[in-house]
């Protein structure tokens, strides 16, 4: 079994849901948790705060972040048992804002011995 992270991005458009959305929503992300445990498939996952930090270059500069393009920004992530990219592609088909304009980058997790 490999591992792969799922790396959420939406699509921040500055309205915000009403308290009924939200929880309908949630809801929904339970739901999909919930089958992913419940086949062996979720490893762990956090959804991330908005701002950040962003520390590049040479000299380490520190700036507010994270910048993105557009509206997309990254929103949280899971880690995910799939056998190979195929089974991770379509356990992603859960993801429960795909209608709100988000999207998962899939990316495997590279095998460290140490």
């Amino acid at each position: 079994m490999e591992k792969f992270m799922f790396i959420f991005q939406g699509n921040v458009t500055g309205v915000k849901p009403s308290p009924e959305e939200m929880q309908a929503n949630m809801g929904k992300w339970m739901t999909w948790i919930g089958e992913l445990q419940a086949n062996g498939k979720y490893a762990s996952g956090e959804a991330l705060l908005l701002g950040g930090k962003l520390i590049s270059g040479s000299n380490k500069m520190v700036t507010d972040g994270p910048y993105v393009e557009g509206k997309e920004i990254v929103g949280g992530y899971f880690i995910v048992n799939a056998t190979d990219y195929d089974e991770a592609v379509e356990l992603s088909k859960g993801y429960p804002d795909f209608d709100k304009g988000g999207s998962v980058q899939i990316r495997q997790i590279m095998k460290m011995d140490m």
